[in-house]
């Protein structure tokens, strides 16, 4: 048997390990941060901010105003791309792993992202104001979505999922689908109020949603739903759940759990202010506590939900 000449190139066996031609890593080397692909998503990022202008301005002017409960909706959209992209940056080593073009499915989500945009203005009558602004905004996001795609790929898109997704919480939620879980925030505080009265042995009467108390009489109100520390809470178990939590099951509950937790501090803050008002002084109702207090029953939630992220995290170490 002749063997092969010095000069003579053996072909490997098996598949080329080389990438892809077009597939790039640029998960933290200062090359990647000044790569092409960057740059245009960069440039697409800043186009869409010139495009959707609009409804980014009557964003932001809404998630700003103070002492309205029809905008309260609106306070946490400003957070959630800072979050999404800080998350990102977090996972950007498996994110950006195998970084490559995607102009179709890209391109696809880009133009989607337009229409959204384009097909608001002429349904304003028929959606209405704020259901408008959110398909815009809806339209805005998929177009982020869809930049991203067509510069990193759908993998680099399964592999940030989660950040990428998450990036739709800056949609404002519907009247339609808000009121459901505003509505059951309402029944589980009353249901908690009526629980302490009954533990404090003070008399009181009850119907539906108010209350009679000597010298007093209150209503839980929809206002006092607790809006804010409900979307609060809803996003820290989301983000924590995504960064410490391994199970789907794991995830989902801490994230479901969340509503009885506001449930419990809100009943609880409603129930306070009434005892104290009855047995120390009538104008806590009306003080700075009644107002300004929800901070530290936010905190209260924050800490019962992060124990329980400890007890699941217990559990899937055992």
């Amino acid at each position: 048997m002749s063997s092969p000449s010095s000069g003579a190139r053996v072909p490997p066996v098996g598949p080329d390990p080389r990438p892809a031609p077009e597939a790039t890593s640029i998960g933290g080397d200062a090359e990647g941060v000044a790569s092409p692909r960057n740059l245009v998503l960069l440039f697409l990022i800043m186009g869409s901010l010139f495009v959707f202008w609009t409804p980014l301005r009557t964003l932001l002017a809404y998630s700003l105003r103070q002492g309205n409960h029809d905008y309260d909706k609106y306070s946490h959209t400003l957070l959630i791309p800072f979050i999404s992209v800080f998350l990102v940056f977090l996972e950007r080593k498996s994110i950006f792993a195998r970084a490559q073009y995607d102009y179709r499915i890209g391109t696809i989500l880009l133009f989607a992202g337009l229409v959204a945009k384009g097909a608001a203005a002429p349904g304003l009558n028929q959606l209405g104001a704020e259901n408008a602004l959110s398909l815009q905004v809806l339209g805005l996001a998929v177009f982020w979505i869809g930049a991203f795609i067509l510069c990193y790929g759908i993998r680099a898109f399964r592999a940030g999922a989660f950040p990428l997704l998450f990036l739709l919480l800056v949609v404002p939620i519907p009247n339609a689908l808000i009121d459901a879980p505003l509505s059951a925030v309402r029944y589980g505080s009353t249901e908690i109020c009526s629980l302490i009265f009954k533990l404090s042995g003070i008399p009181f009467l009850r119907n539906g949603f108010d209350f009679v108390l000597p010298s007093i009489s209150i209503e839980v109100a929809k206002e006092c739903s607790g809006i804010h520390s409900t979307l609060a809470l809803l996003i820290v178990s989301l983000v924590a759940g995504h960064l410490f939590l391994a199970a789907l099951w794991r995830k989902t509950f801490l994230v479901l759990f969340a509503l009885p937790i506001v449930c419990f501090t809100n009943g609880l803050r409603i129930a306070g202010l009434t005892l104290l008002s009855v047995y120390v002084d009538p104008r806590f109702m009306y003080s700075d506590l009644h107002r300004e207090g929800g901070v530290v029953f936010f905190a209260l939630g924050l800490v019962l939900l992060f124990a329980l992220l400890r007890l699941l995290q217990w559990g899937q170490r055992v």
